[in-house]
C-alpha cells in the first residue's frame, strides 16, 4: 500500500469512527437481517469497528463470526466493541491475503470497503477461495448518486446527522455507476453459480453464490 493510500485510509478511518460507526447502527442491523445467517461461519472483510459481526453473531452461539481489517486502529476498536462474545473473532489481516483455509466460510461480507481495495480482483479471488461450495458473498457499497436518506437507516440524536452530512459521506466513500460496473465485471468473470445485482437501502448490493 502506497504512502498516499495509507494517509487516505487513516483519514477515512478517523472520519468513520467519529461518524458512521455511531449513526449507522440501524444500517448494520438491517444488513444482518438481510444476510439471515442463523448458524455457520461468517467472514466480514474490512470489518471496521466490528459492528456487523456483533449484529450477526451476538446471542447466536451456533454462529462463528470473524472480522478482518488491515487497519490496526479499526481492529483495536472492533476488539473493544465485541466485548466478551466468544463466538466473535477480530484479526488484523489484508483482504488480498486472507489467512484462512479454502472452503472455510458459509457467508462472506464486504460492507462499504471495496472502494478502498487497491487490487479488487485479488480480494475477490480470496473471497471465492475461502467460501464453501454453496456459500454466499454479499458486497455493499454506498451509492454515490443517491439523493435521499431512506427512513430507518440512520440513527439520529437531536437531528444529527442531517441528510446533507450523510449524503456527503456517500459521495466521498462510495461508488458511482462506473466504479460499480467495473467491480461487477470482475465478479461476472468468476465462477460464481449465481449473481444478483440490485439495491438495498442506500447501497448498491451484489449477492453471489459459489
Amino acid at each position: 500500500m502506497s504512502i498516499v493510500h495509507q494517509i487516505r485510509r487513516r483519514v477515512s478511518d478517523t472520519m468513520y469512527r467519529l461518524g458512521p460507526a455511531s449513526y449507522y447502527q440501524p444500517t448494520y442491523a438491517k444488513i444482518a437481517t438481510d444476510i439471515g445467517l442463523e448458524n455457520g461461519t461468517l467472514l466480514d472483510v474490512g470489518c471496521g469497528p466490528g459492528w456487523l459481526c456483533l449484529y450477526v453473531g451476538a446471542g447466536k452461539p451456533d454462529i462463528d463470526a470473524v472480522g478482518i481489517d488491515n487497519s490496526s486502529r479499526m481492529v483495536e476498536a472492533a476488539k473493544r466493541n465485541k466485548g466478551g462474545h466468544l463466538n466473535i473473532t477480530i484479526r488484523e489481516m489484508d483482504g488480498e491475503q486472507i489467512k484462512f483455509p479454502e472452503r472455510t466460510f458459509d457467508v462472506v461480507t464486504a460492507v462499504q470497503t471495496a472502494h478502498h481495495w487497491g487490487n479488487p480482483g485479488a480480494v475477490l479471488e480470496q473471497v471465492f477461495r475461502v467460501l464453501k461450495p454453496g456459500g454466499r458473498f454479499y458486497l455493499y457499497e454506498a451509492n454515490r448518486e443517491q439523493t435521499h436518506v431512506p427512513d430507518g437507516w440512520i440513527q439520529r440524536r437531536s437531528g444529527w446527522p442531517p441528510d446533507s452530512v450523510v449524503i456527503a459521506g456517500w459521495r466521498r466513500f462510495g461508488m458511482n455507476e462506473q466504479e460499480w460496473a467495473e467491480i461487477s465485471a470482475l465478479v461476472r468473470g468468476m465462477d460464481f453459480s449465481n449473481a444478483v445485482f440490485d439495491e438495498h437501502g442506500f447501497y448498491r448490493r451484489m449477492m453471489l453464490t459459489k
